[in-house]
């Protein structure tokens, strides 16, 4: 099995994989998990593959799982962690004397926070639906809010996918079976966000004025933002490209195997979709009421798609937690070439981060610790 993060779920809260073998998606471990004996984890994935290629899975989740360590001291300390780092990033930017001093539209603003919470949701709905094993629809939202937390506290998100294979061995998935469940999941919301993308940037390209951008845009802005995401694009390539290639090849064999199983299950595969499609709808919706609150205006619905996916994107390439920096300059480029004032968009972005990214983890310890303490992860 991969590290977690070669299947990137362009959102913040997870990041799941594909395995090195991909015909472990077939069924359990080779002896199974203890009380799950071998392919009886719940997974209605097609069986065949030989118990010397399927242990892997098994035996790496676990290892993984092994460095999971839950207690009420450890999340406390990432509760705290989490505070601190949401105050330090409001008092840097100043959003709180700016809400204060200036004219917000507390409706829109208030319906952006709430709006967020459907991501989650969309989560949940896509894991839940590549799973064979009926999953409890709120302790699965639960988990996903929680893997916020997790997300944030761990490199390329290892402990979410770590998270998200206990919790579906806790429901009786074998540990091959669980894994399988994460990557398809992964798969299909990763394969149907590459194609919207190219889509909304074509409808979206009429949106940009670049004449009009130029001249209200001041060119300070714009050497900050560019310096910014060249910094992201440099750290990523040399971090990531090394290993580029083998996951290439990774990616080639899972995505052969994955479809397979696709065609085979069109309901589970719709149904996945549509979590995705809950997902996107939420972000760009809290996006676009952000905007209205600070600025009045309504934008282009696919160029509000476009800045939420890149930005997503970054969250999760660059390689420091939530890709700090590189999301919030491709906001506030995004914003800006769409037309949203210039003393807006970077309050603009903030604010989203903060619905979608930063505040989530407060909420999602909690509800970590009350799936620790059902002993349901």
């Amino acid at each position: 099995m991969t590290v977690p993060g070669d299947v990137a779920r362009r959102r913040c809260p997870r990041v799941t994989t594909l395995p090195d073998h991909p015909e472990e998606i077939a069924g359990g471990d080779a002896g199974g998990d203890g009380d799950h004996p071998a392919g009886t984890g719940g997974s209605d994935l097609p069986a065949g593959s030989s118990s010397k290629r399927r242990r892997p899975t098994g035996t790496e989740a676990r290892r993984l799982l092994a460095h999971l360590h839950l207690t009420p001291l450890t999340v406390g300390i990432a509760l705290v962690t989490v505070l601190l780092l949401v105050g330090t990033v409001l008092y840097t930017t100043h959003v709180p004397a700016y809400l204060v001093n200036h004219h917000v539209g507390w409706g829109d603003f208030g319906a952006a926070a709430v709006v967020a919470v459907g991501q989650y949701v969309g989560y949940a709905v896509a894991l839940a639906s590549a799973s064979a094993t009926p999953l409890p629809r709120l302790r699965t939202l639960e988990l996903e809010v929680a893997e916020s937390l997790t997300a944030m506290a761990t490199p390329e998100s290892v402990g979410s996918f770590a998270l998200t294979v206990r919790y579906l061995m806790k429901q009786g998935l074998t540990s091959a079976d669980a894994a399988a469940v994460s990557g398809l999941s992964s798969f299909v919301t990763t394969a149907l966000a590459v194609c919207i993308l190219p889509v909304a940037a074509i409808f979206a390209a009429h949106s940009v004025d670049v004449a009009q951008l130029e001249q209200d845009v001041p060119s300070s802005l714009w050497e900050i933002v560019l310096g910014v995401i060249v910094v992201a694009v440099a750290v990523t390539v040399a971090i990531k490209v090394p290993r580029l290639r083998h996951r290439a090849a990774i990616w080639a064999r899972g995505s052969v195997s994955y479809i397979r199983v696709l065609m085979g299950h069109p309901r589970r595969t719709l149904w996945i979709g549509a979590g995705e499609l809950i997902t996107i709808a939420a972000e760009t919706a809290c996006l676009a009421l952000f905007v209205h609150a600070f600025s009045n205006q309504w934008t282009s619905v696919a160029a509000l798609v476009v800045i939420t996916q890149l930005a997503g994107a970054a969250s999760n390439i660059v390689p420091v937690p939530g890709g700090l920096g590189a999301p919030e300059a491709i906001l506030v480029a995004g914003l800006a070439s769409v037309g949203v004032p210039h003393q807006e968009v970077l309050v603009i972005a903030i604010c989203y981060r903060m619905a979608v990214y930063w505040l989530p983890p407060i909420p999602g310890s909690l509800m970590l610790y009350n799936l620790y303490q059902r002993q349901l992860v």
